[in-house]
């Protein structure tokens, strides 16, 4: 018999049999659960990349910031001297309380430097009071969700508050009447917390920090560099300092998305396990089946371990075929999402259409993960093959 294990696996499934048509259902269910996993995976890199994108927008590529305390000395010009860095921008931060004739809100004030205009986003959407844009900070700007909650009225100019906070013994309170010129938008997480002014004129109102103290610097890297990770570069240029990406700041949020991910694909994983173990029953049901069929190759002379092997083949090629048919349909289905948006999410989304990216590195992952489950059960269902001739007669 020159026939290879694999070639006998392959003539086993053919024909019209009853057990044909139960092995294809089962290769059918891997196909639907290999394409279920593949399309909720495209679907979580989807909404990572979206919010990823939101949190660029918040954050500089690099936030440095104390490794002790809120505020600190840094050697500016090492950083600058850097070849991997664009440009930066110093911050002072302050915690200050303000009151308008109406509410008060505890906002995050910064003190930014020109440089912050024209390297961050958050100065994109700078609004005077009467409506007018700008690109440069000229005053106290209230990002939108602070000046709604303090109810600010710019029809009569620039609307006057008062901002306090504790002076450096907490004996005393330093306040300062200071007039909103205008707001900005970015995102509801900076809109509804943070105020801006120049730095400057921060530091000429005695924050916390000393003169020469600066609470984060934000760096940007050249368009070279930006694939790389410049955090160890620099921390070395710029000691006892921490150095963040968007994600380490925003930690929590990426931890969930990775987490909810990782337990919807082990859900989906265990389900293409059960639908891989049809293939064992029907990968068995073929074993019973060709009894007559195994009496004769014995007597032909065919070694037990090479029946074995050809049955134990049925099993995986039936898993190849499953998982190769869902990870088209899986692909199909990705790519109609991101070009047609066949799953809308309707209004009040930042999208139209469900996010969805496809990570071919991880979709082959799932590939050879499904192929390996069904050969392994495949192997196993191929140990029942045995070669006793007595059964030639039911051939």
């Amino acid at each position: 018999m020159r026939a290879s294990g694999p070639e006998l696996g392959w003539r086993l499934l053919r024909g019209r049999k009853l057990t044909q048509w139960v092995a294809r259902l089962a290769a059918l269910g891997v196909a639907v659960g290999t394409a279920a996993m593949l399309v909720v995976l495209a679907g979580f890199n989807g909404l990572e990349t979206m919010v990823r994108s939101a949190y660029d927008g918040i954050h500089a590529p690099y936030t440095l910031s104390p490794a002790q305390g809120q505020h600190a000395l840094i050697d500016l010009d090492s950083l600058r001297a850097m070849p991997e860095v664009a440009g930066l921008s110093e911050v002072v931060s302050q915690k200050a309380l303000v009151r308008s004739d109406k509410r008060e809100v505890l906002v995050e004030l910064w003190g930014v430097d020109s440089a912050f205009a024209a390297l961050s986003p958050w100065c994109a959407n700078l609004l005077r009071g009467d409506g007018d844009s700008l690109v440069e900070l000229d005053g106290l700007y209230a990002g939108s969700g602070v000046a709604d909650q303090l109810l600010l009225d710019f029809s009569q100019g620039p609307d006057l508050v008062e901002l306090l906070w504790p002076q450096a013994g907490l004996e005393d309170f330093q306040r300062q009447i200071a007039p909103v010129r205008g707001t900005f938008a970015l995102h509801p997480q900076v809109d509804f917390a943070f105020a801006l002014m120049p730095l400057e004129d921060l530091m000429a109102l005695n924050p916390l920090a000393d003169s020469a103290e600066r609470s984060q610097v934000l760096v940007w890297p050249t368009e070279d560099a930006e694939g790389r990770d410049l955090r160890a570069a620099i921390e070395a240029n710029a000691p006892g300092w921490i150095a963040e990406r968007p994600e380490e700041r925003e930690q929590a949020m990426f931890q969930v998305l990775r987490s909810e991910g990782l337990v919807t694909t082990a859900i989906l994983g265990f389900i293409v396990l059960i639908a891989s173990l049809g293939l064992y029953a029907a990968a068995s049901l073929i074993i019973i089946e060709k009894q007559g069929q195994r009496a004769m190759l014995a007597a032909l002379g065919m070694p037990a371990e090479q029946i074995r092997s050809a049955f134990t083949w049925s099993g995986i090629w039936l898993s190849i075929l499953g998982a190769f048919s869902g990870f088209a349909l899986g692909a199909a289905v990705v790519g109609a999402q991101a070009k047609w948006g066949l799953l809308q999410l309707g209004d009040g989304y930042l999208v139209n259409a469900y996010p969805v990216r496809w990570d071919l590195a991880q979709s082959l992952a799932v590939l050879v993960l499904v192929g390996l489950i069904g050969s392994c059960l495949a192997w196993l269902a191929g140990r029942q093959a045995g070669s006793d001739t007595r059964l030639l007669r039911s051939a």
